[in-house]
């Protein structure tokens, strides 16, 4: 029987649409296959068409040592299948669980924090490691790089000696900059004094061209970010957090430009809801705004677009959707009209904020996950930390 081959074209968009983690097999089937899914112009185009949905799970581990117990969080990627088909309970959902094996370097408490994820590629990094070593990765294709300690040194004191975490990380924000096409991690820190209380608050950027650290000016007067990496997000060359600003108590978003290298301070829409999360959605910067969520509680969420001029041009109320029963926290956008909660039973749903529908994926806690940390979605990609082609938006 005669079998006629697809057109060239047509199996490259078919590739296209996989997932990244299938893609790295399929580098072995033939050379050709090879050179497709390395090169630059393929990576991206797998970006912009791949839609598969993964989550990031922690779970916390108990860790018997001669001294003490120890609680460390292993990291696994969930995946679930491409229909992601759920009946109410989510029992006829189809995923897969794959660990990742961070090296564990701390001698504190492991890799217990996670920075945003920018085109597949995450930092893991732990709050109150003393050296502020962090790990860059794109865990669907299984890369990991260490990168250098802070640029703040440690004095060799003996003073500090009571102080066994001096250095203490508040938020980290990874991103691109499009000018040198160069991925870049800003960080937030602490530096505990032995003289002063409380420390000086510093920021420093790091920089993958040239595998450095350098110190970048911070105000006191920005003050401090929302910790929570899921409440912030990268979008268009720049990053997000949620902020209260010192001088005055106003609520607002402190972004920092990773091209101009530079913080800024706005403020939003008064008369808000309690909390807020910071989100693209469809391409462009949102946030979400909702009350403190409490047992047994419906909670309503209303959704803001970012006008033209940017965080500071003006924010239009786009939608508030009907109150949903027993919403934890959001976890991001899939397609353009799926939003992904957390439940406070410790199951994955996802609600279409078109439709009004709400369904259940995957149960967080119980026989799969035990003691869950933090969850995170996840978008994978054949983006290499290990060579410098990025693709940031």
């Amino acid at each position: 029987m005669f079998k006629k081959k697809l057109p060239e074209d047509v199996v490259i968009d078919i590739l296209s649409h996989l997932p990244a983690n299938s893609l790295v097999r399929f580098k072995s089937v033939h050379k050709s296959w090879y050179a497709l899914i390395e090169s630059p112009h393929f990576v991206t185009m797998q970006l912009r068409n791949n839609n598969s949905i993964h989550f990031l799970v922690g779970n916390q581990i108990l860790i018997d040592t001669d001294d003490s117990d120890t609680i460390r969080i292993l990291w696994s990627l969930l995946t679930f299948d491409d229909k992601m088909q759920a009946t109410s309970n989510g029992e006829d959902v189809s995923f897969s669980m794959k660990s990742l094996d961070l090296p564990f370097s701390s001698p504190y408490n492991g890799w217990n924090d996670l920075s945003n994820i920018c085109d597949g590629i995450i930092c893991f990094y732990d709050r109150v490691d003393r050296d502020g070593i962090m790990i860059m990765a794109n865990p669907g294709i299984g890369e990991f790089r260490f990168l250098p300690v802070s640029c703040f040194p440690l004095p060799n004191s003996g003073e500090y000696d009571r102080f066994p975490c001096p250095r203490t990380t508040y938020v980290v924000g990874l991103g691109f900059d499009c000018r040198t096409n160069d991925c870049k991690v800003i960080r937030i820190l602490e530096i505990v004094s032995p003289y002063s209380s409380p420390g000086e608050v510093q920021a420093e950027v790091y920089s993958s061209s040239t595998n450095i650290w350098r110190e970048i000016e911070y105000a006191d007067y920005y003050g401090i970010p929302e910790s929570d990496g899921s409440l912030s997000t990268y979008w268009n060359g720049a990053y997000y957090w949620p902020a209260l600003r010192d001088q005055d108590g106003s609520r607002g978003i402190l972004s920092f430009d990773f091209s101009d290298e530079v913080f800024e301070f706005t403020t939003i829409p008064e008369h808000l809801l309690s909390f807020y999360n910071l989100i693209e959605f469809n391409e462009t910067l949102a946030f979400i705004s909702y009350p403190y969520p409490e047992q047994g509680m419906e909670i309503g969420f209303d959704i803001w677009v970012m006008g033209e001029s940017g965080a500071n041009g003006v924010w239009t109320k786009l939608l508030s959707t009907e109150p949903l029963l027993g919403v934890d926290r959001v976890l991001g956008f899939g397609k353009s009209n799926e939003l992904f909660v957390l439940l406070s039973s410790g199951l994955i749903a996802s609600y279409n904020i078109v439709t009004n529908q709400m369904k259940t994926l995957l149960p967080i806690d119980g026989e799969h996950f035990v003691n869950n940390h933090s969850i995170v979605l996840y978008k994978g990609s054949l983006v290499s930390i290990n060579r410098e082609i990025f693709h940031g938006r």
